[in-house]
């Protein structure tokens, strides 16, 4: 009844939407009365719906405390969990998708970061492990990390195991992020040998499709000797969000505005491909070549700064239309694999527009060796 509600709101949505647009062009004061009335209403309905969608991460936390407590039994290893911002709370829909790679990636930590107790020992540190599983809020998304205080990601050995299975070719220039996202790819284990826990392959390429189905991102940070980290960043919802409407050649396009920095205009200096921001040098994609729209440029385009996973880039559309509240309609399974879209909206006039996806452009745009051109190919 709750997701029918969701629905029944964001069709409202878009019909208030379409009200304010057809008295924008019809000065009535009293049509324009009624079209500001149900706009405010419509938007507290609309919050006051998504409000009551969330609850509290401390329903899934609780979960994971009988998890640890039988595999460190069940390994031989002793490990304390801890369990923070348990009161950070998440669409239940995102909650219920996101137990399944939680429950993957604290079973990692155990079986391949927490190591025995006498090697444990023999580095010189405590035998009672440390697993965090931690969430708080960062601006309109939600950061969920399970954290281990183990021997952290052995980069020679992934990429040995990278090279024994024909994923990189011997001697590539690989940069530690490259590395460590190796270990997403399908069929990927490092474990010496197969296990009820490990070694079958199965599992962080997963995690990183579900993670990506919700619109969020994943991120692996490591420090040898120390422990591993991995960082979940989420939407707050799936349902409707505030998006910045962009125009591209004749087509219109949303920007999740939770992952816009700023706008810009584009210096007129030629045809370099990075913008100077206070000192800082950010690349940019053009989205008309990525889009392949038709007919000239506007002349005087504008750049959006969107981040994603700690990296900036910049957005070249033809011009800024305005924000958006952006009722999300996912496409269908025959558009599963169009990598540049997460999804679609419908817009006051009834035209559809397509929102774009940015964790997919921002790796469209990343410099960073072979890794960057990659995704520039995959969503162009």
């Amino acid at each position: 009844r709750l997701d029918e509600l969701m629905d029944r709101v964001g069709e409202l949505v878009i019909a208030q939407a379409r009200l304010s647009q057809i008295a924008a062009l019809h000065p009535e004061p009293g049509l324009a009365a009624v079209a500001e009335e149900i706009e405010r209403l419509s938007a507290r309905l609309r919050d006051t719906t998504m409000s009551i969608r969330m609850v509290p991460i401390a329903s899934l936390f609780g979960r994971f405390r009988r998890l640890v407590h039988d595999l460190s039994r069940e390994l031989g290893k002793p490990v304390e969990f801890v369990a923070e911002g348990e009161d950070t709370e998440l669409d239940k829909t995102m909650i219920e998708r996101l137990a399944d790679p939680l429950v993957h990636l604290i079973r990692n930590a155990i079986d391949h970061g927490i190591e025995d107790p006498a090697r444990r020992a023999a580095a010189g540190k405590p035998a009672l492990g440390r697993i965090a599983l931690v969430a708080e809020h960062a601006g309109a998304q939600v950061s969920v990390s399970v954290r281990d205080d183990g021997a952290g990601l052995d980069a020679g050995r992934i990429r040995a195991k990278a090279e024994e299975k024909g994923l990189v070719a011997p001697g590539a220039a690989l940069s530690e992020a490259q590395v460590h996202g190796l270990l997403f790819s399908p069929g990927f284990s490092t474990a010496a040998e197969i296990s009820a826990l490990s070694g079958r392959g199965v599992g962080m390429d997963v995690v990183k499709k579900t993670i990506e189905g919700l619109r969020g991102t994943i991120a692996l940070t490591s420090e040898p000797g120390a422990g591993t980290g991995v960082t979940l960043r989420l939407p707050l919802t799936l349902a409707i969000i505030e998006g910045l409407l962009i125009r591209v050649g004749a087509g219109r396009y949303v920007v999740p505005l939770s992952a816009v920095e700023e706008c810009v205009a584009l210096p007129e200096d030629g045809g370099r491909d990075f913008l100077d921001l206070r000192g800082a040098l950010v690349p940019f994609v053009r989205l008309r070549r990525l889009l392949g729209a038709q007919g000239a440029g506007a002349a005087h385009q504008k750049v959006i700064v969107v981040a994603a996973g700690g990296t900036r880039v910049g957005l070249v559309a033809d011009a800024i239309l305005g924000t958006h509240q952006t009722v999300i309609k996912s496409l269908s399974k025959l558009h599963a694999d169009v990598a540049t879209f997460s999804g679609a909206t419908i817009l006051g006039d009834g035209t559809a527009a397509l929102i774009l996806d940015v964790g997919q452009l921002v790796a469209a745009g990343d410099p960073a060796g072979d890794a960057g051109a990659g995704a520039y190919r995959e969503v162009a």
